[in-house]
């Protein structure tokens, strides 16, 4: 499954729409931990569709959100379940690890 690109405006609605878990994927086009992760997310995104919506934000188009969610590093993932943040993984970590911090939190 695709992961949605989203910017400021169209996180905030998905945080607020969304009834399942949000997943922002914080990334870069530089940075290649990010690029080669992505095939493994939309995996995940399939997986956990039931649970989990995926949404990936580009550091360099979306400052704001950057700085909203304190982001000091690619990739960074952040968990939310209604709004709060549930869990943060920052670096390039194994795919398990993800699916691991998703099915705990579903």
């Amino acid at each position: 499954m695709e992961i949605d690109e989203v910017d400021s405006k169209s996180l905030a609605e998905v945080v607020l729409a969304e009834d399942r878990g949000v997943m922002i994927d914080f990334w870069g086009t530089w940075c290649q931990p990010c690029r080669t992760l992505r095939p493994h997310l939309e995996g995940l995104a399939d997986e956990y569709a039931d649970s989990w919506r995926m949404v990936a934000v580009l550091v360099d188009r979306n400052e704001d959100v950057v700085a909203a969610y304190d982001i000091r590093s690619t990739p960074t993932f952040v968990f939310l379940k209604g709004g709060d943040e549930v869990a943060r993984i920052t670096g390039a970590v194994p795919t398990g690890e993800i699916a691991e911090t998703m099915a705990l939190h579903r």
